[in-house]
């Protein structure tokens, strides 16, 4: 379902991109705190959301060349998954999980600039190059699909930990800039990573980490070793980082569950 039609009104030329950040700023200032549950049910009712539906609109006529730099792109695309998430959330008023919502992940979308782009979309066919999911057997953009040419040049393993879908497993919500976007992956790298959804034991050597380190192994490296010593980089522990770096041959990985519970559902 495409959340942002609707009849446009534009009386001067659209600053999309930067509003899309503003917005996203201003809820995750106002409804979300440290540690707190976000509160969807005041944010369907607040300026804020009422804002959102305007700007969004105007992504039915985005001009994609306004974003020539990559970290422009990076960051514009990383933002809007968060945001389309959010406004997913609560325009189908998502209660517990957001698995409520048939195929959530398909059937969030924008049009942006004519095109529809969903959240999978966005995550497989613009943030990871165009690269299929775990266990799918195909990317989203196939034969002469004109949405291909919209993929980032590269792909940053980074975006793991800054992509939010509202659950209690998912990395923390954030907001990222085209300036700073380096210094700001990196933080929520590190963050992600020294927190409980990776955890090394010095005693058994097992490493018990989130999934998303299971579904987007590739995008780390292609062996076990590329990964860890990718990862390594992020630990605060000097002990596990060099273990993770230089002696994974003894290190077993355990993967947590998954818990897609909204974080204000209890």
């Amino acid at each position: 379902m495409i959340l942002n039609d609707g009849t446009l009104v534009v009386n001067e030329s659209p600053k999309t991109v930067q509003e899309v950040r503003n917005i996203l700023d201003r809820i995750l200032e106002s409804y979300y705190v440290p540690n707190g549950a976000p509160e969807y049910d005041k944010i369907r009712l607040s300026e804020e959301y009422s804002s959102l539906i305007k700007c969004v609109r105007l992504l039915q006529i985005f001009n994609f060349t306004d974003m020539e730099q990559h970290n422009e792109q990076k960051s514009f695309w990383i933002n809007l998954y968060n945001l389309l998430t959010i406004h997913g959330i609560v325009h189908f008023q998502i209660k517990l999980t957001v698995w409520e919502r048939p195929n959530f992940f398909f059937s969030t979308e924008y049009n942006i600039g004519g095109y529809r782009f969903s959240l999978y979309d966005i995550v497989h066919g613009i943030l990871r190059r165009n690269r299929r999911r775990w266990r799918f057997l195909s990317p989203p953009f196939r034969g002469n699909d004109p949405r291909i040419r919209f993929s980032l040049n590269e792909l940053d393993p980074r975006i793991h930990f800054a992509l939010h879908s509202g659950s209690r497993s998912c990395p923390k919500l954030s907001v990222y800039h085209p300036d700073n976007i380096d210094e700001e992956l990196d933080a929520a790298s590190c963050r992600f990573i020294n927190s409980n959804q990776f955890v090394y034991d010095k005693q058994t050597r097992i490493l018990t980490c989130s999934k998303i380190f299971k579904w987007y192994a590739r995008d780390f490296g292609k062996k076990k070793a590329d990964r860890l010593a990718y990862l390594a980089q992020f630990v605060d522990d000097n002990e596990t980082r060099e273990v993770l770096e230089d002696d994974v041959s003894a290190v077993s990985i355990k993967y947590l569950p998954y818990d897609w519970h909204l974080k204000s559902s209890g």
